[in-house]
């Protein structure tokens, strides 16, 4: 027993005998007038491993449920150690490792990686998800985020939830997405994008927890290693990266869509081709691109992700803006109406193909 272990209660004679036989069920140690109580701290954490949900869906439904809200104050901003260790194991999950993933000291307390099988699909997936409740408020302490990997992948894209809570039902839509697309990757933040009042080191008009507008946290990480991944690999892919807008933003505008910037995608764009598949399974919705009316200035021009995809230095992507796109990072933003995961996978499975299709 440590010294803080230990709080020292005094009573009056008249009340101890009651007070003792109420306290004695909860294992605590009576010695003359004085009550010590052994309060064993480290009992209060909690796992939150969303062990009851048997889905994709259920699990991020859970995830979000558990991760700090707005005001809370509950993003911790990770140091240069938890940075490396997380891009190492986001690295062994995309070169197809999990259960045999040893979580670094760094991370090991916070996070539970594991094959999570979905009973609606009988797949299973690589999940890596934050799972640390201290204080036992049922919330988790870092809010860091969750990514998930699909180790038998159709196509090669990464679908990104960088607003929960904020853009509201994004969550919903990106994993539907995700699973209905067999995509190869998930990525999600881990609270809400007004979580903490501190500026954000990286774009100080922003917070610190809007991870569209930071470096210093897990999120930009996780880009980093895609790209690490799929260039040693010589492959590609490409980056959905879901928002939403407000039902006066963009008037006119249902869905807007960029590379993350302002220009105009040119014939033969993966962008003109999801913009047509989109409109062909959903005719009464007003899909526009840059150079389009109605116009709209939701480029998502200032979105670290977005800079980093598009060819812009890791060290540079707070202050410099991409001056061209790669094709590997497409920003959509979308009114409330239009986030139903259903309406998006057709015209995403239209516009990449399977691997076996390409065959």
């Amino acid at each position: 027993m440590k010294p803080q272990d230990i709080i020292h209660l005094d009573f009056k004679p008249a009340s101890l005998k009651l007070i003792v036989v109420l306290l004695l069920a909860f294992g605590l140690t009576v010695a003359g007038g004085r009550l010590l109580c052994n309060i064993a701290l480290a009992n209060a954490a909690e796992s939150l491993t969303c062990q009851t949900a048997i889905t994709l869906e259920e699990l991020i439904d859970c995830i979000v449920g558990q991760m700090p809200q707005r005001d809370s104050e509950g993003f911790v901003v990770p140091n240069d150690t938890e940075q490396s260790d997380w891009h190492s194991v986001v690295a062994q999950m995309l070169a197809g490792d999990c259960d045999g993933i040893s979580l670094p000291p760094s991370l090991s307390d916070i996070y539970e990686v594991r094959t999570f099988i979905d009973e609606g699909n009988g797949q299973g997936y690589c999940v890596l998800m934050e799972i640390l409740d201290e204080d036992g408020n049922g919330v988790v302490d870092r809010g860091w985020g969750t990514f998930v990997v699909n180790p038998n992948p159709s196509r090669e894209l990464s679908i990104h939830i960088a607003h929960p809570f904020a853009d509201s039902r994004t969550e919903d839509q990106g994993i539907g997405v995700f699973k209905g697309t067999n995509s190869r990757s998930f990525l999600m933040a881990g609270t809400h994008r007004d979580a903490n009042s501190t500026p954000s080191t990286c774009q100080p008009s922003e917070v610190e927890a809007d991870v569209a507008h930071n470096v210093a946290n897990m999120f930009q990480p996780t880009v980093q290693e895609l790209i690490n991944f799929y260039d040693f690999f010589g492959g590609d892919f490409v980056a959905i990266q879901f928002h939403g807008m407000g039902a006066s933003s963009c008037p006119g505008v249902d869905v807007y869509m960029t590379y993350g910037l302002d220009t105009p995608p040119i014939e033969g764009d993966k962008l003109l081709e999801l913009k047509s598949n989109l409109l062909t399974h959903n005719p009464d919705w007003v899909v526009t691109v840059p150079g389009d009316e109605p116009s709209c200035n939701f480029h998502g021009s200032t979105n670290v992700q977005g800079r980093l995809l598009n060819n812009v230095a890791a060290h540079d992507v707070c202050t410099i803006p991409a001056s061209s796109y790669s094709g590997r990072f497409i920003h959509i933003e979308q009114k409330s109406a239009f986030r139903e995961p259903n309406n998006w996978i057709d015209a995403i499975n239209d516009t990449w193909l399977s691997i076996v299709e390409m065959m």
